[in-house]
């Protein structure tokens, strides 16, 4: 990465922590910042908790749980090391690690799949098919891994974070994230080469 590069990615970077310092200062005091928080975090959580769950209605509920409890306690959050994003998907870790307690059993799939991507081009029928396949089994092998495993590794790949990332979010050391996502991994990929589909 060039020096121009790097400065760019790192005043964007400022930038947006300025704006969410600016935006939960305000949300303390004012419903309509809070709003903007929403709007702006909302798809975000939405997207990794369905990830993390592939069941809409819990995805839904637990969401709106991240932020009721987010709002509640936002005069609790203090700018030291994590940012307020990486707090959101702190608090949502914690809401479906408490979902799965309640549940103590194996999540059913989903039998829709909720698209969250906007495709530059419409793809053919046969490609939504196969797609739609390839997708309902990654995400079958996804439910089925332990949920320390299935957090890292949706964080990573679908979710794009950072090892660092992960490891502010989850309060865990980049060698254990490391060490979660080979195993996360290596267990996703013994489930889903014996139908032809290769893990991210």
């Amino acid at each position: 990465m060039t020096d121009s590069a790097l400065a760019v990615r790192v005043e964007s970077r400022a930038e947006k922590l300025e704006e969410d310092r600016v935006l939960v200062a305000a949300a303390r005091e004012d419903s309509g910042a809070a709003g903007r928080l929403f709007d702006k975090y909302y798809a975000d959580v939405f997207g990794y908790i369905y990830r993390s769950t592939l069941d809409r209605t819990v995805t839904e509920d637990l969401t709106s749980s991240v932020f009721l409890s987010a709002f509640r306690h936002l005069g609790l959050f203090r700018w030291r090391r994590v940012p307020f994003g990486a707090w959101l998907y702190r608090i949502a870790t914690n809401e479906i690690r408490m979902h799965y307690r309640r549940q103590r059993r194996t999540p059913a799939t989903s039998s829709g799949v909720v698209s969250l991507d906007l495709a530059s081009e419409a793809p053919t029928a046969a490609e939504t098919v196969a797609v739609a396949e390839d997708y309902r089994l990654l995400h079958g092998a996804l439910l089925a891994l332990p949920l320390k495993y299935r957090t890292v590794v949706v964080l990573r790949y679908f979710e794009g974070k950072s090892i660092e990332q992960i490891s502010t979010i989850t309060r865990k050391t980049e060698g254990t994230i490391k060490s979660q996502l080979h195993r996360g991994l290596a267990r996703l990929q013994s489930v889903l080469e014996p139908m032809g589909v290769v893990p991210p």
